[in-house]
């Protein structure tokens, strides 16, 4: 089931707690929010999405372990639950095993066609292993359904990147031609 379908079918209270719960994740209140993902549980302890997210808490703070069990715990509850499969995912490839964390993006992908993350995180994993076309094809879905993150270094200018001093030497070399050209047509 989708995340919106458990919302649909909850309190306002719930609903409530799962968004300040979220946000609090988001602003790295780590502890606040896990007590909130706890208490919601508590009211529902078969929503899904609050399980998720304690996985994801414990992914933040490096404890795999933890993380993957509250996956297992999450696909329990629901085994057809995209975000879930998807941070599994991402937990059998940050331990190298691409192989399986395909498997469980493709099951995101066929258990909900418009989960974003599922075709990110196949695109950026076929990118690592050399497969661009297939890769930039995922991507493209991505972008999509609303969801393309992919690391960029952006800590310094922009004339700083190798890439970039191509064209700016080309340029100065346009002006410097051009100056030469019309100070010859004047004399």
């Amino acid at each position: 089931m989708r995340e919106k379908n458990y919302l649909e079918k909850s309190s306002e209270l719930l609903k409530k707690k799962y968004e300040e719960a979220c946000q609090k994740m988001d602003q790295g209140e780590y502890e606040e929010a896990e007590a909130q993902f706890q208490d919601i549980l508590r009211l529902n302890d078969s929503f899904a999405p609050a399980r998720n997210k304690l996985a994801v808490l414990a992914i933040k703070q490096q404890e795999q372990d933890k993380a993957r069990e509250e996956l297992k715990r999450t696909l329990e509850m629901d085994p057809e639950y995209p975000p879930a499969l998807t941070n599994l995912g991402s937990l059998e490839k940050s331990e190298g095993n691409f192989h399986r964390a395909k498997e469980l993006y493709q099951q995101a992908i066929a258990k909900n066609e418009e989960y974003g993350p599922a075709y990110n995180n196949m695109g950026v994993i076929l990118r690592e292993e050399g497969e661009i076309k297939e890769s930039v094809k995922y991507l493209k879905k991505a972008r999509k359904h609303g969801t393309l993150a992919f690391s960029q270094k952006s800590d310094g200018p922009i004339y700083k990147e190798p890439g970039c001093m191509i064209p700016i030497i080309l340029s100065g070399l346009v002006l410097l031609g051009l100056l030469y050209w019309f100070l010859l047509v004047l004399n």
